[in-house]
């Protein structure tokens, strides 16, 4: 089994990449962990030329990213919240949600490839409260509803995902509930 895990942040090695990378440190399957600062992400220009091929002719990162995606047995976003989320990780939403739309306009019975696939949320702000938990059911939506995927819940609230305490980087280390929450969730994608 292999879960991947996804950080939308754009800052490399932030607070949403060590609450993520302390909770894959006691995981007994395969992790990788993909950081989208690291990527080049461009925004779809909405040529609509995937419809044929599923496949984007904008040359970055996002063909790898998806093939990452396929490939795992599940996946946990990491993100920021940034009013409400970074626009590197829309991108991406919208890129590979793109691929399917255009392909599910000339085939309506088209397969979607990560149909089903299980998903859990982590996010990481300074305050938490409403912002973060808006940010939460975004980011929520915006995967369910591009990319056909199946939300695996938190056992406690927000039980959307996990919400995480932390302005400065590693200040969110210190948030020990929700690193154990964060843990549970993996282990949870795992069953």
């Amino acid at each position: 089994m292999k879960i991947l895990g996804i950080v939308g942040s754009q800052r490399r090695n932030g607070n949403s990449y060590l609450i993520l990378n302390e909770a894959f440190k006691h995981s007994n399957v395969e992790t990788e962990i993909v950081q989208l600062a690291e990527a080049q992400i461009d925004w779809c220009d909405a040529c609509g030329l995937c419809k044929d091929t599923l496949e984007c002719v904008i040359d970055d990162d996002v063909g790898s990213i998806l093939d990452k995606i396929i490939k795992a047995d599940a996946v946990v976003f990491s993100i920021p919240r940034y009013l409400p989320l970074p626009s590197k990780f829309m991108a991406l939403i919208e890129r590979i949600g793109a691929l399917y739309h255009y392909k599910l306009e000339t085939d309506p019975d088209f397969s979607v490839p990560l149909e089903g696939k299980p998903f859990g949320l982590v996010v990481v702000s300074a305050g938490g409260g409403r912002q973060a938990l808006e940010a939460l059911k975004e980011m929520a939506f915006q995967v369910i509803h591009c990319w056909h995927m199946r939300l695996v819940p938190s056992d406690s609230y927000p039980y959307l995902g996990v919400l995480a305490k932390g302005e400065e980087v590693g200040e969110v280390l210190k948030d020990q509930k929700a690193i154990e929450q964060a843990r549970e969730l993996i282990n949870k994608l795992t069953i």
